[in-house]
């Protein structure tokens, strides 16, 4: 499970280490700010709880009235907040959050990528949990047709999590430590987290709206899935791939598009940037590693690719990562 922590000043670079995995393209902007002070104090940490499945703290002050602006992929945001307001905007839809606003829940489905921009108010306090599921986890589970049933627009919709849900949730901002290592303290956040997203995908009115020409189960794409996420996938091609699920490249290729909507190259390019990127923020692996974790023979190559993918150079968000953890 990776994950980053960063507390007390939380500096611009901080900012979009932590936010790599989430967004695309972001930017940082605010009154008054010379873009070298830090724009938020607090902690902020994101987990990694299963393969598609992340979990963000925010415990921040915002010191500018800080405006961030991103691409989000497509997928599912389930926000919680917990303290203070959060001002937010999907695309063209805007809302308001907080305890003391009409709403603390938010759920988000993203059909395909979308702006997304959280507008900040100077010293105004924010506690928010944020939880990203992408196409990946929902189809495993189960809810890949919430993709297919918009016409590409975000889908914001309201939900109010039960007191046992918020006081388990409250617990997390009770004490200043950064995301949990022991095994236990993971299972719990685990937990957390898949009660989140529980209680929020119920919210969902039922059956599911699905689109006009619904896709039956893949049985070979599962197992396909299971090889990407088990690692057995690593390193072998998707002529191999094929070979081994008894079906063609292009019959391989053309059905993983039409379910996932997204050509298997680029996802394996994805999948193995992960896995290098934790890698780099959880062990500090030397980029050389870290490029052939990821398929790569040329670093030069894996270091233009992870730029591309996540915004930052590899050697950067490593030694990012490394400092936030020894400040923690």
């Amino acid at each position: 499970m990776g994950e980053t922590s960063a507390i007390h000043e939380i500096s611009a670079a901080d900012l979009r280490t932590l936010s790599a995995p989430l967004v695309k393209r972001q930017r940082l902007e605010a009154p008054a700010w010379d873009q070298r002070s830090a724009p938020l104090t607090g902690r902020m940490w994101v987990a990694e709880i299963e393969p598609g499945m992340q979990l963000r703290l925010a415990d921040v002050q915002d010191r500018f009235g800080l405006t961030s602006q991103a691409v989000l992929p497509a997928g599912v945001k389930i926000a919680l907040v917990m303290g203070g307001t959060a001002r937010v905007r999907y695309g063209a839809s805007e809302t308001r959050l907080g305890v003391d606003a009409s709403h603390c829940g938010l759920l988000v489905i993203l059909p395909a990528a979308a702006s997304f921009t959280r507008l900040g108010q100077a010293g105004v306090s924010e506690r928010t949990l944020t939880l990203t599921l992408s196409p990946h986890w929902l189809d495993r589970h189960g809810y890949r047709e919430l993709l297919t049933c918009t016409e590409g627009a975000p889908t914001l919709s309201h939900w109010t999590p039960s007191s046992g849900l918020f006081a388990l949730a409250l617990r997390l901002f009770s004490t200043d430590e950064k995301a949990p290592h022991d095994t236990a303290a993971r299972l719990q956040l685990a937990g957390l987290a898949t009660m989140l997203a529980g209680e929020a995908l119920a919210c969902l009115p039922r059956p599911y709206p699905r689109s006009k020409a619904p896709t039956m189960p893949d049985h070979r794409l599962a197992r396909l899935m299971h090889l990407i996420d088990s690692g057995q996938a690593k390193g072998v091609t998707q002529t191999a791939l094929a070979k081994q699920l008894g079906m063609s490249v292009s019959t391989l290729q053309r059905r993983f598009y039409h379910q996932q909507g997204e050509a298997l190259g680029s996802f394996l390019r994805r999948h193995h940037l992960a896995l290098a990127r934790n890698a780099l923020a959880q062990q500090a692996i030397s980029i050389d590693a870290a490029a052939a974790l990821a398929g790569y023979t040329n670093a030069t190559n894996f270091a233009t690719a992870f730029k591309r993918e996540y915004g930052i150079a590899p050697r950067e968000y490593r030694r990012v990562h490394q400092r936030l953890l020894h400040r923690a």
